[in-house]
């Protein structure tokens, strides 16, 4: 069925009293059957597109009891396409129930009804794409309070729409998070764009909170150009942020023992250096383990790996604010400090010696363990992180090669013995 066309059809028809059409002007003429010299009924019968009887029933009805009539009707026209029109008529009045004057007019509206149609069924898909979204959708207003939410809503976060609907959309943050939130509408509503994601936490009903990441765009009354809300597009990331916590872990931490590793201990002393306004000693002392080679070639890796867990745990709980320890590998660990002179380093490394002089009970044997340390301090631009890493390691070499578990601080122009 073709129903493209390509001018607008409008009709103004009369009928006598016995409803037979007697005057009809078209525009443009000879696009539609007749009507002059026929009644309506019978020129609905010629001109119908359809079989919908409920059209010829319902001006039946208009003639017989002599009333107005809008009927919406698709019919044949000569080009051969399809139109959709509507047929209005008035009685005379007053309406005389013996006679059937009527006048009239016909108007296309094909166009008008293919976009309401167009837009009906945008409508629908949009309806559908927002109520089958595992996203979650809403409208905020100018004030920032919600107007409508997606189903989504309900089944991710807990709230019911009528729960939700006229609340401010922050009120349901995280407290630390409203106010990033509340720039970030502010700037839409004052024209602005939020190109990037914003990341909040959402608090659920049940109260744990979900990390979202939201897009959010302005929403404009075409006629005024004035804001009239936001539309809030956002997304669960909880798992993703998770999982970039583990890959952060993973980069940052020995997965044997916990603790931090090469890469975050150098990271940290880096910083410590670069504390200008600080008087204190960046301190580094390097540890090694005496005899653990020798317990991990007997009693195998497995034992081995399993002292080197308790070694971490002593370690770690004898840490204090201001101090760090990490592992750089093998028996070979790190603590990084603050000290305002030497004696404070060597009350951190005498604590970390007596630490380790407790027996550790590995597969229902005790092993006793010493540990060989080395101390480098520096002040603000008085060296690099690395330089301050390897004078710590050749003085641990020093304390090593004198066998007693001990520490030394590293003296400028001293021999290293490193191997």
């Amino acid at each position: 069925m073709n129903t493209v066309t390509e001018s607008t059809l409008s009709a103004v028809w009369f009928t006598d009293a016995q409803g037979i059409c007697i005057a009809s002007q078209e525009s443009p003429a000879g696009l539609i059957p007749a009507l002059k010299g026929v009644t309506l009924s019978e020129w609905l019968r010629l001109a119908q597109a359809d079989d919908d009887a409920k059209i010829a029933l319902q001006l039946t009805a208009a003639l017989e009891f002599v009333t107005p009539f809008h009927i919406e009707v698709p019919i044949h026209c000569l080009d051969g396409t399809t139109r959709r029109v509507l047929v209005s008529g008035l009685p005379d009045s007053p309406p005389d129930p013996s006679l059937l004057r009527y006048s009239g007019f016909i108007l296309d509206i094909t166009g008008q009804r293919k976009a309401l149609e167009e837009a009906l069924r945008t409508a629908a898909e949009y309806r559908l794409l927002i109520e089958n979204s595992t996203d979650l959708i809403a409208h905020c207003d100018a004030d920032g309070r919600y107007v409508s939410i997606s189903p989504s809503y309900s089944k991710m976060i807990g709230w019911a729409a009528d729960e939700v609907i006229g609340q401010p959309v922050v009120d349901f943050l995280h407290h630390d998070d409203r106010a990033l939130a509340t720039d970030a509408l502010v700037n839409l509503f004052n024209g602005g764009v939020q190109p990037e994601v914003v990341e909040v936490r959402k608090q659920h009903r049940d109260g744990h909170y979900i990390m979202l990441g939201t897009r959010a765009c302005g929403v404009r009354d075409p006629s005024t150009g004035n804001n009239i809300g936001a539309v809030l597009i956002s997304r669960d990331i909880t798992r993703d942020k998770e999982k970039i916590r583990q890959l952060e872990k993973l980069a940052t931490h020995d997965t044997l023992t916990g603790l931090p590793n090469r890469a975050w201990i150098n990271e940290q002393i880096g910083c410590m250096l670069a504390q200008d306004e600080d008087l204190a000693y960046t301190t580094v002392l390097f540890i090694d383990l005496n005899g653990f080679k020798a317990i991990n070639d007997s009693m195998g890796h497995a034992a081995g790996d399993l002292l080197l867990q308790h070694v971490s745990k002593r370690l770690q709980r004898c840490m204090r604010p201001g101090e760090s320890v990490a592992r750089l590998g093998g028996d070979e660990f790190v603590v990084a400090a603050k000290c305002s002179h030497r004696e404070a380093a060597s009350a951190i490394a005498q604590r970390l010696i007596d630490s380790l002089k407790k027996p550790f009970t590995i597969n229902d044997r005790e092993l006793r363990i010493r540990a060989s340390i080395g101390i480098s301090l520096a002040r603000f631009g008085m060296t690099s992180a690395k330089m301050l890493f390897d004078n710590a390691d050749k003085a641990m070499y020093q304390s090593k090669a004198r066998g007693d578990g001990s520490y030394q601080f590293f003296e400028p122009g001293a021999r290293s013995l490193r191997d």
